[in-house]
């Protein structure tokens, strides 16, 4: 059985500054939280600290990395999921307009 999610997904491919690691692109977005595929091995629980670039602004955050997983056959690429522990100023707001501008669909509303 699916249960609704708290918040829903929304495909965007947004570039993720990252304190001391190499940038990261998500493949969805949601007001909680990303998915983003990596090219550096996190691992549950990992603290981050980073800016998630939302057209022409920067909107720092603090997160934790939720899950990874890694493609088949590679050491080092694969998929995080990341849940935002505090995010800056008017996020929810922003994201909104992006939203109205990129015109994406949703994704994932259930788990």
């Amino acid at each position: 059985m699916h249960l609704p999610r708290a918040m829903p997904r929304f495909e965007h491919r947004l570039a993720v500054r990252l304190r001391g690691m190499l940038p990261l692109y998500t493949r969805d977005v949601s007001e909680g939280g990303f998915c983003a595929e990596m090219l550096q091995p996190m691992k549950a629980g990992d603290l981050l600290e980073g800016a998630l670039l939302l057209g022409d602004e920067e909107v720092p955050f603090q997160a934790q990395v939720m899950w990874a997983r890694r493609s088949a056959g590679e050491r080092t690429r694969g998929r995080c999921g990341v849940r935002f522990v505090t995010i800056g100023g008017d996020f929810q707001r922003r994201l909104g307009a992006f939203r109205r501008l990129q015109g994406r669909r949703l994704i994932r509303w259930f788990t």
